[in-house]
């Protein structure tokens, strides 16, 4: 028995740890990406004031793109992120699936530290113009906005992968949905190209890395591999 399941169980072990070194490479590259915003790298600072200006002017230019950057941007908006988690893990909770609405809490409260923290940490100021579309608070570095809906939506497609048909094009889905955000708060001039990145980036890797914790928890109960996209993670 055991030469026959030792295999698979090594597979999963491995899949697990890529998952988390994966995660974690994510997040080490949005460190790099945080100094040379705080040193305010030359080079860096340019391509924000280029890639910010065409937006400004795409937007100025288009009354269609700047409504669907405002209804994009919804999205990704803390207060609502905080309130639809809320809600799906007290669901969660009320079904008996316990550890869901925990892994759904600490994805959304992980974003919400990790964007907070790095805000005070970089504080950057956020774009400037003379005649904005849109005003937000707190510092610009990294953006909330994309940094939450690529916590909230990859890990709620986690959640609910196991009941659909095609749990990877709904992973997919949560990703593009959190790039579209990160775009709408460029074109809003609310935030910088790196502001968005490296909240994608945050993101993203919390994501994963919480996903792969979650992943080992339960294939360690199971003594067996687990497939997070496939099976979910609890």
């Amino acid at each position: 028995m055991t030469a026959l399941t030792s295999p698979p169980a090594q597979r999963a072990g491995l899949r697990l740890l890529l998952a988390l070194l994966g995660g974690l490479v994510l997040a080490v590259v949005a460190v790099p990406v945080a100094l040379l915003v705080r040193s305010e790298y030359a080079p860096l600072m340019r391509l924000d004031v280029r890639v910010t200006g065409a937006a400004e002017r795409a937007v100025a230019d288009s009354d269609l793109l700047l409504r669907l950057a405002q209804g994009t941007t919804l999205l990704g908006e803390p207060l609502l992120l905080t309130a639809a988690a809320a809600v799906l893990a007290a669901v969660l909770a009320r079904q008996g699936r316990r550890r869901l609405a925990l892994y759904v809490v600490a994805a959304r409260v992980g974003a919400l530290v990790l964007s907070s923290g790095l805000k005070l940490a970089v504080d950057r100021s956020r774009p400037v113009f003379d005649e904005p579309v849109a005003t937000a608070l707190g510092g610009s570095f990294p953006s909330g906005h994309a940094l939450g809906s690529a916590a909230f939506w990859t890990t709620t497609a986690v959640v609910l992968a196991p009941s659909v048909r095609r749990p990877r094009l709904l992973l997919a889905g949560a990703v593009v949905v959190a790039l579209l955000v990160a775009a709408s708060r460029v074109l809003l001039g609310v935030h910088y190209l790196t502001d968005v990145t490296g909240g994608l980036l945050l993101g993203l890797g919390w994501a994963a890395v919480l996903t792969a914790v979650f992943t080992a928890w339960r294939a360690d109960e199971r003594h067996g591999p687990v497939d997070p996209v496939e099976e979910g993670v609890a």
